[in-house]
């Protein structure tokens, strides 16, 4: 890689830490770069808040960190006030996570919801949890879209300007193509974690042993 700052993007997590780890250690990034994490961290596999506080200790040591909103995120986050957590969504695997803490939800989870941001832009991509509009300006997605999905945008050969990077789509294979690159490999399923880094699109990928 020359000089210049990258950005490194990571899958949908879906708690499995151990892979997290396993690929945060594999990735060669730099001080100078940047870390965005597509969304869905949280829900159905290994631990989610062991993920949650191995992403907060990850941004301590290096700031550059982003951590996008997916639609579980989302639905978190819609039952959180602040201190603690009001409900529990009717989202695969939430009520998986509050069983193994006995209905109570550490703060350190909503600390960090309120951290998650819907979209990030540099000069290499768009990344964005589930995508955006096919054949509109990426500004004309909402956010609500933008983080659950809109129907055609993974067959859209549409040019939003920039590729979009994002996740949400559970798929064999990254998907990598002119205008988009999806690298939500099912992780809690599969066993393997994805990360692609721009703007040299190199492929990373964790595996469960």
């Amino acid at each position: 890689m020359p000089d210049q700052p990258a950005t490194y993007a990571i899958g949908d997590v879906h708690g499995e830490v151990t892979l997290l780890k396993q690929l945060l250690a594999m990735l060669p990034y730099r001080e100078q770069d940047t870390l965005v994490f597509l969304g869905d961290c949280i829900n159905r596999g290994e631990d989610s808040i062991a993920t949650v506080k191995t992403l907060q200790a990850l941004k301590v040591n290096h700031p550059r960190c982003i951590f996008l909103r997916g639609n579980h995120e989302d639905a978190w986050l819609a039952c959180w006030n602040g201190a603690q957590f009001t409900d529990t969504p009717d989202i695969d695997g939430a009520w998986q996570m509050r069983e193994h803490w006995q209905g109570h939800i550490p703060f350190a989870l909503g600390d960090w919801l309120e951290e998650t941001q819907i979209e990030y832009e540099d000069e290499h991509a768009y990344y964005i949890h589930a995508g955006a509009l096919p054949g509109k300006p990426i500004w004309r997605t909402s956010g609500l879209q933008k983080m659950w999905g809109v129907p055609g945008f993974l067959e859209s050969a549409y040019d939003w300007g920039k590729p979009i990077v994002f996740g949400h789509y559970p798929q064999d294979e990254p998907l990598l193509q002119p205008n988009k690159i999806g690298i939500d490999t099912g992780a809690y399923r599969t066993g393997i974690l994805t990360a692609v880094r721009l703007p040299d699109r190199q492929i990373f990928q964790a595996r469960r042993a």
